[in-house]
């Protein structure tokens, strides 16, 4: 009687199988450099300069609560703005009046101005943005929070140059309290910082230049958020 063990006889897909899963790597690797590639080429898009971190705790010039975290998904362009700024506040809201009447298409963007001062009350921001002409939209937030949560926020988050107080000598009229960034901040769908425009510039030159570039990145963005929309962690 012969016992030695018989061998089993070796299927064909052990080994394809394994080679198939590895080409099919090699190829989806391979797409993935080309699409690198084409984004780090593309001279459009805007760099990613920080990002959102932490929610926020905010009160809406409606009086309600709202959370920062409650946008996710959507392209911000955020600004400093307060009450009773006797300098370039209003000037900023005015150009992002204009903004918001030449995106009103676009359910996909948030406006949303902080306001630098702990004492401006939803109502004196209601009236604030009543008075430059601004309707109580949804997608324009005029809003108020804890101080040193908010400035921190707007610096160490969203990139804007630190609040410093108006030296007494210097001010135009009691209410000229600070010295703040003029400057309006692009945050796309998946909370990154990609661009800072200075569209108060006192250079006519470079506020258009701003104001160009504004709009160029808010288009890309958009475009961006349309082809991949964000999805929360929770339904994915």
């Amino acid at each position: 009687m012969n016992d030695s063990p018989v061998k089993a006889k070796l299927s064909p897909w052990t080994i394809w199988v394994p080679v198939i899963i590895a080409v099919l790597g090699l190829v989806v690797f391979y797409n993935y450099l080309i699409y690198r590639s084409r984004i780090d080429n593309d001279v459009n898009r805007p760099p990613i300069l920080g990002r959102l971190e932490k929610d926020l705790e905010l009160t809406e010039r409606s009086g309600k609560t709202v959370h920062l975290e409650d946008l996710k998904g959507k392209v911000l362009v955020i600004s400093w703005v307060f009450t009773r700024c006797p300098r370039g506040c209003a000037a900023v809201i005015a150009k992002l009046k204009k903004l918001q009447a030449e995106f009103a298409n676009e359910p996909g963007l948030q406006l949303v101005s902080f306001t630098l001062d702990a004492d401006d009350t939803p109502e004196m921001m209601k009236k604030f943005a009543s008075g430059l002409g601004i309707k109580d939209d949804a997608n324009w937030w005029f809003v108020n929070g804890e101080k040193d949560a908010v400035r921190k926020f707007m610096t160490s988050q969203a990139q804007f140059r630190p609040v410093q107080d108006m030296p007494e000598a210097d001010r135009l009229s009691p209410d000229d309290k600070y010295i703040h960034d003029l400057r309006v901040a692009v945050i796309d769908h998946r909370g990154h910082v990609r661009s800072l425009a200075d569209i108060l510039n006192p250079d006519p030159e470079f506020a258009k230049f701003w104001d160009e570039k504004l709009r160029k990145d808010l288009h890309y963005l958009l475009n961006e958020q349309k082809k991949a929309p964000y999805v929360p962690a929770a339904t994915k």
